[in-house]
């Protein structure tokens, strides 16, 4: 039983080390408060959604579009799906 729980303890662990990236969440807050301040998306944003892991990005750009801050340019499917530390690093 302790081996069990001690193993559950270690892939807890080791989920949040290897998804580090900024919460969604935190960025979805953010976005809510420029659309109620009337403000566009800031020229920083594609750097910081590349900063996320795909799947995080990927939420983010679908609720930046659902709230129509997003209407630009479409993101490719391969930036979408490009690990953090890669996409960080081609956007350089």
């Amino acid at each position: 039983m302790l081996v069990a729980a001690l193993f559950l303890a270690g892939v807890g662990a080791a989920g949040q080390m290897v998804d580090a990236s900024p919460l969604p969440e935190t960025f979805e807050q953010e976005a809510t408060r420029w659309l109620i301040e009337g403000r566009d998306l800031p020229p920083d944003y594609r750097p910081r959604l590349l900063e996320m892991t795909p799947s995080r990005r990927l939420q983010a750009i679908v609720f930046l579009r659902r709230s129509g801050l997003l209407t630009g340019k479409s993101w490719r499917l391969d930036d979408i799906l490009k690990p953090a530390a890669q996409a960080a690093e081609d956007e350089k």
